[in-house]
């Protein structure tokens, strides 16, 4: 399997922490970890990078939906009027037609950027350089004021003009909206769901987007390999927050550390396990169909750490709906029934 080169077409692929094709803009590195090519015009997602100043800004996508989650620093989000500062975990749902930009905070801050559609990644190839380095430079690296007002050429993209000043800072979400609206979740929260010995976090589910696509946390100790799968009719995108994560994608095994991804397009199997004793996933599925998936494997919960005791999983409730799910058991893990 390819790693750290976008193969230009659909398939599975892995990208290693900041290592996809990079350009500068706005004082960011822009690591392209998925593009409309290999993902059928469906998402792109990057990596950015930067220090205090970086960013974007104002900004409006014409259809593409974006989510913004963060890794490190401090990021200023203005979103729809209000301005928001974001730290790790924290993650904000822009819907399309939304106005907003971003100015990173701290001498180094990195999120990732997914927005639905092939086109709105093309901002970052459009107007920046190409880019060696893994950090921006240290002198005039650039920042959000860099970027003139109009049209972005084929991007779905038209940038609004400075980031406005003086707005009161807001604070974000402890639940999620009913609909689709702008908002930011705060880390750690949104609906949770106990999956045997995980815990999964949705940071936005199909009401908030439409059904384009969900968000999904999984935490959890260090375990077995879940069953081999597949799905018929939705990707799913894997990105290591912390810890470490074996992956069975396809006929191979590979590991995943933080800031690594990997792709898994519809009709690929797939496995994953956790390595360490916390480990974290991030994980974009489009579109949602998969969403209920998880609740009727797992139970609702108010918990918000992973359980010291692992609770049942509902097989009998999956058998019975199975039908109805894009999910196709491919019997067990590797290396199950082995001394």
């Amino acid at each position: 399997m390819d790693f750290n080169i976008l193969p230009g077409q659909p398939g599975a692929y892995g990208i290693r922490n900041g290592q996809g094709p990079r350009h500068l803009l706005g004082g960011m590195v822009a690591s392209a970890y998925a593009t409309g090519a290999e993902t059928d015009g469906s998402f792109g997602l990057t990596m950015l990078t930067g220090g205090a100043e970086a960013g974007l800004p104002m900004l409006r996508h014409a259809e593409a939906h974006a989510g913004l989650y963060v890794l490190d620093g401090v990021v200023a989000l203005t979103l729809n009027g209000q301005r928001y500062e974001l730290v790790r975990g924290d993650y904000a749902s822009i819907p399309a037609g939304t106005d907003w930009g971003l100015s990173m905070q701290r001498l180094r801050n990195v999120a990732m950027l997914f927005q639905t559609g092939g086109a709105a990644c093309g901002v970052f190839p459009t107007l920046g350089r190409p880019f060696d380095g893994h950090v921006q430079p240290d002198k005039a690296p650039g920042s959000w004021r860099d970027l003139a007002s109009g049209p972005v050429p084929g991007c779905d993209t038209t940038i609004l003009g400075p980031l406005p000043k003086g707005l009161p800072l807001a604070q974000g979400r402890r639940d999620l909206p009913e609909g689709t609206e702008p908002f930011v979740i705060r880390a750690g929260e949104g609906d949770h769901v106990i999956v045997g010995e995980q815990l999964f976090t949705y940071t936005s589910r199909n009401r908030n987007t439409g059904g384009e696509f969900f968000t999904l946390l999984t935490e959890g100790p260090e375990g077995p390999m879940i069953p081999p799968h597949k799905h018929l009719r939705h990707d799913e995108m894997f990105f290591c927050v912390d810890g470490a994560v074996r992956m069975k994608a396809a006929d191979e095994i590979l590991e995943l550390a933080p800031g690594d991804f990997l792709f898994v397009p519809r009709g690929t199997p797939h496995a994953f396990q956790f390595l360490r004793p916390y480990t974290r996933l991030m994980g974009w599925l489009k579109p949602g169909i998969f969403e209920p998936f998880f609740e009727i494997l797992g139970d609702a919960a108010e918990a918000t750490v992973y359980p010291e005791q692992p609770l049942p999983f509902r097989f009998d409730r999956v058998l019975a709906r199975l039908g109805e799910l894009d999910i196709v058991p491919l019997g067990a893990p590797p290396g199950a029934g082995k001394p």
